[in-house]
C-alpha cells in the first residue's frame, strides 16, 4: 500500500482503475468490485485487509452499495448502464485513465501524459492535488530506477504481448500505456502494425516474425509455459526471439491501469531485463 494511505469511508471505487487510482492519491476505497482477482491480477497498489468487495465489475452489487452508503462513487464510466440507478444512491466522478479515442498511430501527448493529467484532475477534484504529485514523483523515480538498471542492456526492439492461447498473442501497440513507457525508457516497440481502442491488437505468433532482432516481454506469470509450448511447434520454433531465447515474463500488469501501472510495469520491466545483455 502506499505510504500515508488513509481510510475514507466516503469514497468507492466501481473497477480496478478507479481502485488503483485512490490508493495511488493515499486514499483506501470504502469497497472495490472483484477484490480477489484484483490481487491476483492487478496486485499494486496493495488493497488493505477489511475492504469490502462490491460484486462483480460488470454487474455490482447494488444492496451491497446502498448499505455501503459511500459519499461518492469513482468510476471509469464502463458502468453507463446502471449509471441511473448508482446515482440514487450517491453522485458518480468520472476517472478515465485511458484515451479510448487514440488510435493505432498513437497521439502527440500520449497514454502516460493522459493519465497522469487523469490523476491530477482526479486529486484536484478530491481536494489532494498534492497526492497526484507525489504518485507522478513515484513514477519518475521507478522511470529512473529502471534507466539506471538498463543502462548496460544492449537495446533491442520489444515485443510487449500476452500469449493467449496455442497460436494467438495479445500485442500492445502504439497507442498503449507500455509504449509510452517504453519510450521514456528510450526502448522502441517492436509492434508497428494496427491495434485497437485499448492499444492492443489479437495477432498469431508468426505476425511477430517481422523483426528477428526484437526480443519478448510477456506480461502473465503463466506466459512461460505457454511459450514453451508455442517453441515447440514447427510453425513458431524458428522465431528468433523463442530460438535464441530472448524472453522475459512479467507478472501482471493492468495495461489500461494508468499511473499506477506505469510505475509498476517500469519497475518490473528494469528488473526483468536487467539479467540479459545481449
Amino acid at each position: 500500500m502506499v505510504g500515508g494511505a488513509k481510510t475514507d469511508g466516503g469514497l468507492c471505487a466501481l473497477d480496478w482503475t478507479s481502485a488503483q487510482a485512490l490508493l495511488a492519491l493515499g486514499i483506501v476505497p470504502r469497497g472495490l468490485p472483484e477484490l480477489d482477482r484484483y490481487r491476483r491480477a492487478v496486485v499494486e497498489p496493495a488493497v488493505p485487509d477489511g475492504v469490502p468487495d462490491i460484486g462483480a465489475r460488470a454487474e455490482p452489487n447494488l444492496e451491497l452499495l446502498d448499505r455501503l452508503a459511500p459519499a461518492r462513487f469513482i468510476s471509469d464510466g464502463t458502468l453507463s448502464a446502471v449509471q441511473g440507478r448508482l446515482e440514487r444512491i450517491a453522485p458518480v466522478t468520472l476517472h478515465p485513465p485511458f484515451d479510448t479515442g487514440s488510435d493505432g498511430d498513437g497521439q502527440p501527448s500520449g497514454q502516460l501524459a493522459f493519465a497522469i493529467a487523469s490523476l491530477r484532475g482526479l486529486a484536484a477534484g478530491l481536494g489532494v492535488p498534492e497526492a497526484a504529485e507525489q504518485a507522478v514523483a513515484r513514477l519518475d523515480r521507478a522511470l529512473a530506477a529502471a534507466r539506471d538498471r538498463l543502462s548496460g542492456w544492449e537495446p533491442r526492439p520489444l515485443h510487449i504481448l500476452s500469449v493467449l492461447d496455442g497460436r494467438r498473442v495479445l500485442i500492445h501497440g502504439r497507442n498503449s500505456l507500455y509504449h509510452d513507457v517504453l519510450d521514456r525508457l528510450g526502448i522502441a516497440n517492436a509492434w508497428t502494425g494496427p491495434s485497437g481502442p485499448y492499444g492492443h491488437a489479437t495477432v498469431t505468433m508468426d505476425r511477430l516474425a517481422g523483426r528477428p532482432d526484437a526480443g519478448l516481454v510477456n506480461i502473465g506469470s503463466e506466459g512461460g509455459r505457454a511459450l514453451e509450448a508455442l517453441a515447440a511447434l514447427p510453425l513458431f520454433a524458428g522465431l528468433p526471439f523463442l530460438r535464441e531465447g530472448r524472453v522475459t515474463i512479467l507478472p501482471p500488469i493492468l495495461f489500461y491501469g494508468g499511473v499506477p501501472a506505469a510505475e509498476r510495469f517500469a519497475r518490473l520491466l528494469g528488473e526483468g531485463l536487467a539479467p540479459h545483455h545481449g
